[in-house]
């Protein structure tokens, strides 16, 4: 698995809200992209096999077909996983998380700084 690159709390919320929402809908911990229409709706769910992520072509082909996405891909055999997104704005995320974002979200858990909020377009690897 490649180096963690998370420094903030709202990247574990988003990581763990991905990883109960693969489960419960396909059984399995398995890699997947939804791809959204402009009002912040999802147009489609795209669910790779169990223990065979999306290939970099393929994960090319879904997100330039689409002008907001989000893409979870879990590491096999680790609890980690790789989480980008596109133009996804931070009422959607209120929507599946349940609840909004906080200060504490946008803190730095490595250092002592915090952003000004949330960011529309992101990538990170989670441990």
């Amino acid at each position: 698995m490649p180096s963690s690159t998370s420094r903030y709390r709202f990247e574990f919320r988003m990581h763990e809200w991905a990883r109960r929402f693969i489960i419960d809908l396909a059984g399995a911990e398995c890699a997947f992209f939804v791809a959204m229409r402009n009002n912040g709706t999802v147009r489609r769910v795209f669910v790779a096999e169990p223990g065979r992520p999306f290939g970099a072509e393929h994960k090319a082909r879904l997100a330039d077909g689409h002008e907001r996405w989000f893409l979870f891909s879990p590491y096999p055999e680790e609890s980690g996983a790789y989480l980008e997104w596109l133009a996804l704005d931070e009422e959607v995320v209120r929507r599946w998380l349940g609840k909004p974002l906080g200060p504490d979200d946008y803190v730095d858990v490595r250092a002592t700084g915090a952003r000004d909020g949330w960011p529309r377009s992101w990538r990170v690897i989670m441990p």
